[in-house]
């Protein structure tokens, strides 16, 4: 069972269906069509997924009704592995993907490269509670595109260090 499984479904819906949808989105104008091949693409997922997870919780997490904040915790890690299993990878090979995303992301919060996403994730959530889901995207996408280029701008500055 994916920990995916023990969101509720409107956690689901708020959290990693919107992230999904814009990284696979933002990986298709960079010319892969499956999202998965895009580790750029897949970190900004990860990114996504983890800043709608705060939102989410800090908006409803007051009323006492949602999920373990471990759960969320988990989120964009599993994200990833939904991607994956849909691809219908071996499993050593989920394993060694997963692994891979989890030493980038490790490497870009140690670099501080993230957070500038942050004002398009919350723009985007504003937008999802105003029932305006294409403007919620829009944003989401935004902030997508936001960290692909970010961590494609330090790969290039990386291999010129070399």
């Amino acid at each position: 069972m994916a920990i995916t499984d023990n969101l509720k479904p409107e956690e689901y819906q708020a959290v990693i269906g919107p992230a999904l949808h814009a990284a696979a989105d933002i990986a298709a104008a960079r010319g892969d069509p499956d999202l998965f091949n895009d580790l750029s693409s897949m970190l900004a997922l990860m990114t996504l997924v983890r800043d709608l997870a705060d939102l989410y919780q800090h908006h409803w997490g007051a009323l006492g009704q949602i999920s373990a904040s471990e759960i969320f915790e988990a989120a964009p890690f599993a994200a990833c592995v939904i991607v994956l299993q849909e691809q219908e990878l071996p499993p050593e090979s989920i394993t060694a993907m997963t692994q891979a995303l989890d030493d980038a992301n490790t490497i870009l919060r140690k670099e501080n490269l993230l957070g500038r996403e942050r004002v398009e994730v919350q723009k985007a959530w504003d937008a999802f509670l105003d029932q305006n889901p294409e403007l919620g995207h829009t944003h989401l996408k935004q902030a997508a595109r936001s960290v692909t280029n970010i961590i494609d701008t330090w790969e290039v500055h990386q291999q010129v260090k070399q």
